[in-house]
């Protein structure tokens, strides 16, 4: 999950990670889809067409808007060309939604409100919600509120007739979008909170992240940045791994606004270009021009008035050709404040009279007026519903009633029913009685060859584990051998050939000494007995460390702890020293050996809930291909690297379940590799 509280170092190494991950999940993932398709696309029927570019189109839409649109038009000319309508008003609207993306509003207010018609004359109900909701989102980056308020009232009225809970969700949050844009904070949070409700009852959850973010910029504006930092943070957990651009965008500036609020300008100004080179990335210019207002906003409180100028120059371009009036408005503020700061009295003058006449103009009487309007029509529509609600109930009631003296009637007839088939039931009952004590016999007689089955497997796999046992230190005698005359040989050998098949030779030898050794371990942790003892836990890690060392360690890899010096822990040593020395070994010896990333292990143990918690993290190769539940199984080789035939980690899953804990494999927020161990302090060991 998305924590708060990292380090810095930690997010400058996100913001690398986290632009690759982007583009590389914008061409990478879905290439050979897109590449498919095209290849379709230039062999496939005239009917085919239309889809095929619409898919092309949606497999674009989050990540290059340019193609997205590309796809459209070209879906749009096609259906202009036969005269199909609703496949028009289709391409059209995705087009009106993608300009919205794009920042150009005016160009999504000229192709939707002309499929608007289109849809409304041919009684395309779903389109027709669908652009209305789009033109209101085009209002609403233009500021021109009024208008964005009458057509998302619009459009939740028709979602409510349809009684959709996810679409009614998305109006509801596009209403108190509008209400944060005319920062009336309470009635957004109002809005927002009603479409988080109904999204938490509906089984579409793609849209909850968004939701969260929208509350948690809310509590910034109202200065509750301890909720905001929470509903951030849920943010991020509902969507794990794979949080579309626009959650990381909203989300990171949201995070950089609270730190801005707390005055911690450090953090505010890594999360602030955290999300701009996300939002540069992705196209997102209105995310990437309220980045730079901030960014200029926190450089006026360093006093770095260079700095500040920059960062509101560019602002005030993007503002400017993209008509982001709001965003304008904010700039012109800001430039008045920091050329007041400079003792620069003219510029500040200048930019405070256009702050004023902006602001002026988009806050006007006749746009409070017009809200006040649509706000009254909203709650006069609302009250309607309470009243038909509460004359439902008083129908209910009466049907209530009538069904109540109906009931008492067929209880009646249900008693004398009753009283006539009892008779029956008693019958029943003595033949159930004795089908019972016959089936209670046949249970016994299944239990006793169940125990015998048992026994004969309990018997089966001690002889297993015997003949492994005894194969392994039979095989070792020779192998030791083996290895001997191998150095033997190389010692004395001259011939480059020979030497280097002598030494794969002794390579391959005690690659199978290693693997033999895991099996005797294997026979070790299934038939040991136990011997529970205080373990000094930090001791113990220190000792697998210096083990490690002399074995050797990658180039720059460095091993960091985080070890409960207060624990207390009663345990098998043995058993305890195989899980943690299988993972710490494996997190070495999977490390990435790139030279742009330093290598490293994170080995933290605490406490919680009367369990010892073990977490290794690393950054290595990573596993991610290997399904979680197999990774445990032996041999199962996640990685070429393996030199131990994929054991390791089924060590480390026995000796855990030996000792009645459990170990599972995750991925942090940061695209780590994560083993988490979870071990009862006052454990009884598990049946082998």
């Amino acid at each position: 999950m998305y924590q708060i509280n990292f380090v810095c170092s930690a997010i400058r190494s996100l913001v690398l990670v986290a632009l690759f991950l982007s583009a590389f999940k914008s061409v990478a993932q879905p290439q050979h889809q897109v590449d498919s398709l095209k290849a379709k696309l230039r062999s496939s029927s005239d009917e085919q067409r239309f889809e095929i570019l619409a898919e092309l189109s949606r497999l674009h839409f989050d990540t290059d808007y340019e193609a997205a649109l590309n796809y459209n038009n070209m879906a749009y000319a096609w259906a202009s060309e036969r005269g199909d309508s609703l496949k028009m008003v289709t391409s059209a609207r995705r087009i009106g939604q993608l300009y919205n993306r794009m920042g150009k509003s005016k160009e999504a207010l000229e192709t939707l409100l002309t499929a608007l018609g289109v849809a409304h004359r041919n009684n395309f109900a779903e389109e027709y919600k669908r652009i209305l909701n789009n033109i209101a989102v085009a209002y609403s980056y233009r500021a021109e509120y009024d208008r964005a308020l009458e057509y998302h009232f619009k459009t939740l009225a028709l979602r409510e007739e349809d009684g959709d809970i996810g679409e009614i969700a998305v109006s509801l949050n596009n209403v108190g979008f509008v209400y944060f844009k005319l920062r009336n904070y309470p009635k957004a949070l109002e809005f927002y909170t009603k479409a988080l409700e109904y999204l938490e009852k509906s089984t579409d959850k793609s849209f909850l992240g968004q939701q969260l973010i929208n509350i948690g910029l809310c509590h910034n504006q109202l200065k509750n940045f301890n909720q905001a930092f929470e509903s951030f943070q849920k943010a991020f957990e509902s969507c794990g791994s794979n949080c579309q651009d626009v959650i990381k965008v909203s989300g990171w500036f949201g995070m950089g606004v609270a730190n801005f609020g707390l005055e911690k300008y450090t953090e505010a100004v890594e999360y602030f270009n955290l999300s701009l080179q996300t939002a540069k990335a992705t196209g997102n210019t209105r995310y990437e021009g309220e980045n730079l207002v901030y960014l200029g906003k926190v450089y006026i409180e360093l006093n770095k008035p260079a700095e500040a100028e920059n960062a509101l120059r560019q602002a005030e371009q993007i503002a400017s050709k993209n008509i982001y009036n709001e965003l304008l408005i904010d700039t012109y503020r800001q430039f008045s404040v920091l050329y007041n700061q400079v003792n620069d009295h003219v510029n500040a003058s200048a930019y405070q009279r256009k702050y004023i006449t902006l602001k002026d103009s988009v806050y006007s009487e006749q746009l409070i007026d017009k809200i006040a309007e649509l706000q009254t029509d909203f709650a006069e529509r609302e009250n309607l519903a309470t009243i038909a609600a509460k004359e439902e109930v008083i129908i209910r009631q009466r049907t209530l009633n009538f069904s109540i003296g109906i009931i008492a009637v067929l209880a009646a007839l249900l008693v004398f029913v009753l009283y006539r088939s009892n008779r029956t039931v008693r019958r029943v009952n003595m033949a159930l009685s004795e089908a019972k004590t016959e089936l209670q016999l046949l249970n016994a007689d299944l239990d006793k060859k169940v125990k015998e089955k048992t026994a004969s497997l309990q018997k089966v796999n001690e002889e297993l584990d015997n003949f492994i046992y005894k194969t392994s230190h039979d095989i070792r005698g020779p192998l030791a051998s083996l290895k001997g005359i191998c150095n033997l040989a190389i010692m004395e050998s001259k011939d480059p050939v020979t030497l280097d098949y002598l030494k794969k030779l002794d390579e391959t030898a005690e690659k199978l000494n290693k693997v033999l050794t895991r099996l005797v371990t294997v026979n070790q942790i299934n038939s040991s007995r136990f011997d529970f003892e205080s373990i000094n836990l930090g001791a113990l890690v220190d000792e697998i460390i210096m083990a490690e060392s002399k074995r050797g360690l990658p180039p720059r890899f460095v091993i960091k702890k985080e070890i409960d010096k207060s624990l207390t822990f009663f345990s098998d040593r043995e058993l305890v020293r195989i899980i943690l020395e299988n993972l710490i070994d494996n997190a070495i010896k999977f490390y990435n050996d790139s030279d742009r990333i330093d290598p490293f292990v994170r080995i933290k143990i605490n406490q919680h809930n009367g369990h010892l918690q073990v977490f290794v993290i690393d950054n290595g190769v990573g596993i991610s291909r290997v399904d979680p539940d197999k990774i445990f199984q032996m041999f199962m080789r996640a990685s070429e690297r393996s030199e131990t035939g994929g054991i390791g980690l089924y060590l480390t899953k026995l000796a855990t379940e030996r000792l009645g804990g459990s170990v599972s494999l995750g991925m942090t927020s940061e695209g780590y590799t994560e083993f988490r161990v979870n071990l009862p302090v006052a454990a009884q060991p598990a049946e082998a």
